[in-house]
């Protein structure tokens, strides 16, 4: 019976939830220590809980997960420290991993992030969002839902051969690229002017670039950093594709490559863990890792057009959070970023419109800065960086900025007061638009610059023997400035080297939107 502080008493639950991964444990953990008398189901329809596209975390995703959420101990105790971000450059030719160009930090990381198990952190959120009083169906598939406005939704869900219907006064669409709620009301978009893939599978007898016999076959990497490598997430660039190099707790390392498909195309016969190890061993510090690992092909995917979103994240009685409302991009490891903030806010709506709130504003507010964030995050980051992600000193003069711009309004933000700023989006207000053009500006001058460099027969010309380590760790004050100037003399001093050189032709541009995807449409994620 529905108790006496419900906010809807003649449904039988406040939310229903769907997805009981990150963001749908996430949100039901925040909307019962909130309101701990809210009704709340998660309905997930997994047995077993899988792994995700990449594992690592940035700033923002760490202090949600550790200061919102509360889960450093176990972090501590379950999960990898993650030690930054490392790059490795090469060029054609090159086949000894001791002249591999690298870009990283030299020193530890002063806020915690993390290399994550997904299917354990998962799992683990899950199972605390049932502890603290959510009901849980799983597994469980939603056969249909209707949206019929506040108090009013009414889900069918199928469980052990049985189905029932489920009476809900919000829904929460949680279920990841699934998108349920996007695709049946036709909003679900892809970013049609980023298409990028990715393919990615576990894999285990990796050696590590820490490990002694790695030091003996490589001894570049005795020296260098005093923080260690083999915990950072270390990526191969070449010029339109990265690769992704990520430790799990168990020792198994998680590996990818993802590419644009106008600049490169990856192997692209047989089973997709062979396919992605024949392109890590391509690659001289790639193969020093993985020639002697093997490829768990149960635990491999393709992911064909990563960045998509939906042109509508919330609703009378509606709400998306995490990767249901959109997805960009996973080269700085901001996925969970996105998800961290869509989640809470999506909290604080449904608590608002639980405590009798008129809501219409604020489901208009939402749905304005939704999108706006999203391609503001686009433009400044993302938009053809492709183009030159395999050129060491283009990416040196981004990698500092990129980052710096990160620490000096994200990441400061969140930390200097995570209640307000988890309960908007990123790059929101006239200063995160000031930083968005910024960072769009030096994005696409950097872009311009690798098209003068391929024209001039320079891309790449400083891959090979050359360490850019950052000495002074980034933080969210002063000294992320200071990066932020030294990536700045970087780019102009590429910009006097190429002042008089004509640039090849640039990518085709492409409209933003594409077709609607409706409900029973297959999603664009494929196994092996």
């Amino acid at each position: 019976m529905p108790s006496e502080s419900a906010a809807y008493p003649t449904c039988d639950y406040d939310v229903v939830i769907f997805g009981g991964a990150f963001s749908g444990s996430s949100l039901g953990l925040l909307l019962k220590r909130a309101r701990p008398a809210i009704r709340v189901l998660i309905i997930e329809k997994s047995e077993v809980f899988d792994r995700k596209v990449g594992e690592s975390t940035s700033e923002v995703a760490g202090c949600f997960i550790t200061r919102v959420l509360g889960l450093s101990n176990y972090l501590a105790a379950e999960h990898y420290q993650k030690h930054g971000l490392r790059m490795w450059f090469s060029t054609p030719d090159n086949d000894c991993p001791n002249c591999c160009s690298e870009i990283g930090p030299n020193s530890q990381a002063r806020y915690p992030t993390y290399q994550l198990d997904r299917s354990k952190l998962d799992l683990h959120l899950l199972e605390m969002a049932g502890k603290e009083g959510c009901d849980i169906l799983r597994p469980a598939t939603i056969k249909s839902f209707e949206l019929n406005g506040a108090g009013k939704n009414v889900v069918q869900v199928k469980q052990d051969g049985e189905t029932r219907t489920i009476t809900a006064g919000w829904i929460a669409d949680c279920s990841g690229k699934a998108a349920l709620i996007a695709r049946k009301r036709g909003t679900w978009r892809k970013l049609a002017g980023h298409p990028v893939h990715s393919m990615w599978v576990r894999f285990s007898g990796v050696r590590s670039l820490d490990s002694h016999e790695a030091r003996q076959m490589a001894p570049c990497l005795v020296d260098g950093p005093t923080v260690s490598r083999g915990s950072a997430t270390n990526h191969l660039m070449g010029r339109g594709w990265w690769s992704w190099i990520i430790p799990l707790s168990n020792g198994d390392f998680s590996a990818g490559v993802t590419w644009d498909e106008r600049l490169f195309t990856p192997p692209s016969e047989g089973p997709v863990g062979e396919r992605v190890k024949q392109h890590l061993v391509d690659q001289p510090i790639g193969k020093l890792m993985f020639e002697d690992s093997v490829p768990a092909e149960n635990d491999a995917r393709i992911y064909k057009h990563l960045p998509y979103k939906s042109t509508e994240v919330c609703g009378d009685g509606w709400i998306l959070a995490g990767d249901a409302a959109g997805f960009m991009d996973p080269l700085y490891s901001q996925g969970l970023d996105y998800c961290a903030h869509a989640t809470y806010a999506a909290h604080k709506i449904i608590l608002k419109a639980l405590g009798g709130d008129c809501m219409k504003m604020a489901l208009a507010h939402h749905n304005e800065i939704y999108p706006q964030s999203y391609h503001r995050w686009y433009y400044a980051l993302y938009k053809n960086k492709y183009q030159y992600v395999g050129d060491a000193d283009l990416m040196h003069a981004a990698f500092l900025m990129d980052i710096a711009a990160y620490f000096i309004g994200p990441v400061r933000a969140v930390y200097a007061n995570a209640d307000r700023e988890y309960s908007t989006m990123p790059y929101n207000g006239i200063g995160g638009a000031i930083f968005a053009r910024f960072m769009a500006c030096y994005n696409r001058r950097l872009e311009t610059i690798a098209r003068k460099r391929l024209a001039a027969g320079t891309y790449g010309k400083n891959n090979l023997k050359h360490r850019f380590l950052v000495h002074v760790p980034f933080e969210p004050n002063l000294k992320a400035v200071r990066h932020l100037l030294h990536g700045m003399r970087i780019w102009f001093k590429l910009e006097l080297e190429t002042l008089f050189v004509r640039p090849v032709p640039a990518l085709p541009d492409q409209e933003m939107a594409e077709p609607a995807m409706k409900l029973g449409e297959a999603p664009a994620v494929s196994g092996s």
